[in-house]
């Protein structure tokens, strides 16, 4: 852990669940002075006070969206999200076991833990905890997706390379035409498709679970699988993908890091100078959520605004990164409500170009607005 925080205030103005309280322990900065004291490291031997003890402390370390924001904006880089996620290791709870196995072991109950959802009435689940879970499981059952808005073509042809396709869970165990209709695309621009189904999850909410072994195990599995079918370029079309794929190069060695590094892209990168047009069925106006693990490079929205005209809002977090659905789902589903009431008001259809986005955005949307990915509404010109 790097330690040297200068208490300039910068995380408070970005961090989305400071932005809920208001209250300073909320803040980066104040849980980096709670929980500095039981790293091992910087904690110099010393007894940790009672009021500090990690049983008292517990609650406030898991209240983090692990966006990044705050390392994005500090003048040191410091990451109060891995500051957390390397407490949460060292205290196992059994939280973390069970958020392992929805990640890892259930992916294919995910759509019949939707359907069974959908039975709950929606008066029944207004608020906290409970509603936030409810509604999230109700997103896994897909909506149709609507005759396309935009029909994409290449300008001409790319020379032919061999993609595999990262789909996440997300897109594997509910949401299976994202893959497919990527597929379709890359194949139209001239590539390749390599089989990515042996691929598992990214690992990214492993890590802020602090389930280390869990994270390297996927990781190792994933970088094996695009080894063996000869180190080809990787296309996902989710942003948190994106971020926890690219931070493998830092367990590799650096030849393979190198390479890597330079394989991996998301698929609107690939997607290189469209033919776009616009469809008879494109709504005026439509908002766009923009995920906060672009890490302020997005290449969805250049690719959609050549024929939608969109609406970011304000860009606030949508509350679904880390862990926080798992730890305190209210605050999670309150954070996508904010995020949805900051959205240009006329806009009833939202985009975003995030797995996990969708699902929490859609989960508390209600009947009014939909969310999609940008792949639902996206078609191959004939």
């Amino acid at each position: 852990m790097k330690r040297g925080c200068t208490q300039c205030g910068e995380c408070l103005r970005v961090c989305p669940v400071y932005a809920m309280f208001r209250r300073e322990e909320y803040a980066p900065k104040g849980k980096r002075i709670l929980m500095e004291p039981l790293d091992p490291e910087f904690g110099n031997g010393q007894p940790v006070p009672d009021e500090l003890v990690w049983e008292r402390v517990r609650k406030l370390s898991r209240l983090c969206a692990g966006c990044g924001r705050c390392a994005r904006v500090c003048a040191r880089k410091l990451s109060t999200a891995e500051l957390l996620a390397d407490a949460r290791s060292r205290n196992p709870h059994w939280t973390q076991f069970m958020w392992q196995m929805w990640i890892r072991a259930m992916g294919r109950l995910w759509p019949m833990a939707g359907r069974m959802a959908m039975l709950i009435p929606r008066g029944l689940s207004k608020s906290g905890d409970f509603a936030g879970l409810v509604n999230m499981a109700r997103a896994l059952v897909a909506r149709p997706a609507p005759s396309p808005w935009l029909r994409l073509a290449p300008s001409k042809r790319v020379s032919p390379q061999r993609v595999m396709i990262f789909s996440g869970c997300t897109a594997q165990y509910a949401r299976p035409a994202w893959s497919a209709k990527a597929a379709r695309l890359l194949h139209c621009w001239g590539y390749e498709v390599v089989a990515g189904d042996a691929f598992v999850c990214c690992g990214g909410t492993l890590h802020h679970a602090g389930a280390y072994k869990a994270e390297a195990g996927v990781r190792e599995h994933n970088l094996r699988v695009w080894k063996e079918a000869g180190k080809p370029l990787v296309a996902t079309f989710c942003a948190s993908c994106l971020h926890s794929l690219r931070s493998y190069g830092g367990h590799m060695e650096e030849e393979d890091a190198v390479l890597w590094q330079e394989r991996v892209f998301p698929l609107s990168r690939l997607l290189a100078d469209p033919v776009v047009t616009r469809t008879a069925d494109a709504p005026g106006q439509v908002g766009y959520h923009e995920p906060c693990h672009w890490d302020g490079q997005d290449w969805d929205m250049p690719l959609l605004a050549h024929g939608l005209a969109l609406g970011k809002g304000k860009g606030l977090c949508c509350g679904m990164g880390g862990i926080l659905k798992m730890s305190d789902a209210g605050l999670s589903a309150a954070m996508a409500r904010a995020c949805l009431a900051s959205m240009p008001s006329d806009a009833e259809e939202i985009l975003t170009g995030c797995s996990g986005c969708v699902l929490q955005l859609a989960g508390e949307a209600g009947d009014k607005r939909t969310v999609r990915h940008w792949l639902d509404v996206c078609d191959i010109a004939d």
